[in-house]
């Protein structure tokens, strides 16, 4: 099956994501690599530069979202959370609601929305900024649609804007099994001036 040929600086929304074949690899929901038209050439694929047939934007996402595996802290909130897609200016990432992350009702809790809202949007600024730390100065969200138990939700974190000091993100949370919009947030954050080695 075909992937979307898009614009290096696009990555595709949720909605077309029906369309991509299986996974490349066991820890990646799915096939966000491309063909290479020749050994050690660039091709691109689902709107993400290729190098040796191998996403490296994507690798360094989930590399990212790796390390929330093993944490105690609050952003073990994410620990489930797998990447799709990725580039410079937005990160697609797949979560599976299970019981850790509902209410009483059965649902995805507001708070665990919330919190995606902020560390999947903090990942697609760490992107391209990955030698300062984080802090957030806003965050909204708009509760569209439940999310019940069992679904799976594909999020999409865009840079809006990214300045010295501050960046502008918003987010939306789509229902993978009739794209319907469940949420939608807005983050913004502004930068630690001293260099981190783990912002994470």
């Amino acid at each position: 099956m075909t992937l979307y040929r898009l614009r290096r600086s696009v990555v595709p929304s949720p909605r077309h994501y029906k369309v991509c074949p299986d996974a490349l690899y066991s820890s990646l929901p799915l096939r966000a690599v491309g063909r290479t038209d020749n050994a050690g050439v660039d091709a691109m694929e689902n709107g993400c530069v290729q190098q040796n047939g191998i996403d490296e934007n994507l690798v360094f996402l989930q590399k990212m979202l790796d390390d929330y595996k093993g944490q105690d802290n609050f952003n073990r909130v994410a620990r489930k959370v797998t990447a799709v897609a990725a580039n410079e200016k937005s990160i697609v990432v797949e979560l599976t609601v299970e019981n850790e992350h509902v209410n009483g009702k059965g649902t995805l809790h507001g708070g665990q929305t919330a919190s995606l809202v902020d560390i999947v949007t903090a990942r697609a600024v760490g992107m391209t900024v990955r030698d300062r730390g984080m802090v957030s100065v806003e965050i909204a969200v708009s509760y569209l649609l439940p999310v019940k138990l069992g679904e799976t939700i594909l999020i999409e974190g865009k840079v809006l804007k990214c300045g010295r000091n501050i960046a502008f993100t918003e987010c939306e949370f789509r229902r993978k099994s009739d794209n319907a919009l469940v949420a939608k947030g807005k983050h913004t954050l502004a930068f630690m001036h001293k260099p981190v080695t783990n912002q994470f």
